[in-house]
């Protein structure tokens, strides 16, 4: 019994013997268990478009849209089809942290937290596999990546980073409104009154 409390004792005094002593593995080891955009939960939703006036107020992304914007390479505000080509490949290999040709659910979570704007669409494992084998090889996402852009490409292919930026969320008021409530205060019209 002695020594099963002693195991115990020394199993709970290692971590926090680690953690005191300034050992970042705990932390690192404490991601795994994150599901995904919570890393990012703390990052904004927006970011300044390339090619927006300095001062100009940070845009809402639509899903994707801080990675294609990424794809930019010469920061005019259009994404030509070779900048998507190269920028996929690119971003693979970026993703592809221990360089096996494949992502992993981690290295795929890993690389979306390291984007500056949350995008929970990136985080997704699912999103990226459609065969469900939990490796995402390069022509999986590839083709998701274009899929993702096809939705935003004009005629000749190009992406203009003005068409990548989400409506803004409607204020509460403003979505009690469309939902048929009224102000404050105020019931709808014949309810019941309190």
């Amino acid at each position: 019994m002695r020594a099963l409390l002693a195991s115990l004792a020394l199993s709970l005094a290692l971590p926090m013997t680690a953690m005191a002593s300034g050992d970042g593995d705990l932390a690192e080891a404490d991601d795994i268990v994150r599901l995904p955009g919570q890393q990012a939960a703390a990052r904004p939703e927006r970011m300044p478009l390339p090619g927006s006036p300095p001062g100009d107020k940070p845009k809402r992304l639509v899903p994707g849209g801080v990675l294609i914007i990424s794809f930019d390479a010469n920061g005019d505000g259009v994404i030509s089809p070779e900048e998507l080509r190269e920028g996929i490949s690119a971003a693979f290999t970026q993703a592809d942290a221990n360089g096996d040709g494949q992502i992993s659910a981690l290295e795929q979570q890993a690389w979306a937290a390291s984007f500056p704007v949350r995008d929970d669409t990136l985080a997704n494992p699912v999103r990226f596999d459609p065969n469900l084998d939990r490796i995402v090889t390069y022509e999986e996402f590839y083709t998701v990546i274009l899929q993702l852009a096809a939705q935003y490409q004009d005629s000749a292919g190009n992406i203009t980073a003005a068409s990548l930026t989400a409506p803004d969320k409607p204020e509460k008021e403003d979505r009690r409104f469309a939902q048929g409530g009224g102000p404050r205060g105020e019931g709808s019209p014949g309810g019941p009154q309190r």
